[in-house]
């Protein structure tokens, strides 16, 4: 009987043992709960300073945060008053702030160039439409051609083109070097100093090269492609490394 004690008291303190050890083991490999807390605080404050460095007055309904893209397709045409522009169409209230971006380049030192600016929804279509036809045309089915062309060109009412406020811009060295648009011409000092120095004229690079950009714009980067959101707004969008998309949910989640 006594032997049995014994044995049940060995059995029990390795049973201990075994606890305290896998307990140990458990919270190496995870945070401390008070970590994960501390964690979720810090997200709160950032949320918090985000919503209240805000630009006052702005609302997500204004005219200059139009949003266009894959998930935003405009069926019908956007209206606005167009101004023309080294023979490409803009919205005229960015004939100013274009102007600015350009001369303050020029004055560094970089010559650019207006490579696209307005497009509209029935031209978008018909470069659309022409794609798949001569993908068709060389034996590929419909899907296929279908795929093909989305991949290298906007759905007609994606294309943040029909705005008139998107613009592509490139230094003309960088342009001279790549002529179809490519995001090596960011390697040029000239496109550099655009990326740089957009927002002080409203300008956004509208496509950045993070993963996580990419994933919200559902484009890929485009060194050549601003977008025009006024100077508040592109200031904010800039120092907090935002996209469009993500800028105007903060915006209506705070009832702007």
């Amino acid at each position: 009987m006594k032997k049995s004690l014994k044995t049940q008291y060995v059995i029990s303190l390795s049973f201990l043992v075994i606890i305290i050890v896998g307990s140990i083991a458990f919270y190496s490999k995870h945070p401390h709960s008070k970590k994960v807390q501390s964690s979720a605080t810090s997200l709160a404050k950032t949320t918090k300073e985000q919503s209240e460095q805000l630009p006052q007055g702005v609302k997500s309904s204004d005219w200059n945060l139009l949003l266009v893209n894959k998930n935003h397709i405009h069926q019908s045409e956007i209206r606005f008053d167009q101004a023309t522009v080294d023979s490409k169409q803009i919205d005229k209230r960015i004939e100013q702030p274009l102007a600015y971006f350009r001369e303050a380049a020029k004055k560094a030192g970089y010559a650019t160039i207006l490579v696209s600016g307005y497009r509209s929804i029935a031209y978008q279509t018909t470069v659309y439409n022409n794609s798949i036809s001569q993908y068709e045309a060389s034996g590929m089915s419909t899907q296929e051609a279908k795929e093909l062309t989305e991949s290298v060109i906007q759905v007609p009412g994606a294309s943040e083109h029909h705005t008139g406020q998107a613009i592509d811009l490139a230094g003309a060295d960088a342009l001279a070097a790549h002529p179809s648009l490519e995001s090596a011409m960011d390697q040029f000092k000239s496109q550099q100093w655009l990326i740089k120095h957009a927002p002080e004229f409203g300008f956004i690079l509208r496509y950045p090269s993070d993963n996580q950009s990419i994933k919200e714009t559902g484009i890929d980067y485009e060194s050549w492609h601003f977008r025009y959101v006024g100077i508040a707004n592109a200031a904010y969008i800039t120092q907090h490394h935002m996209t469009l998309e993500s800028y105007i949910n903060i915006l209506k989640k705070n009832n702007r």
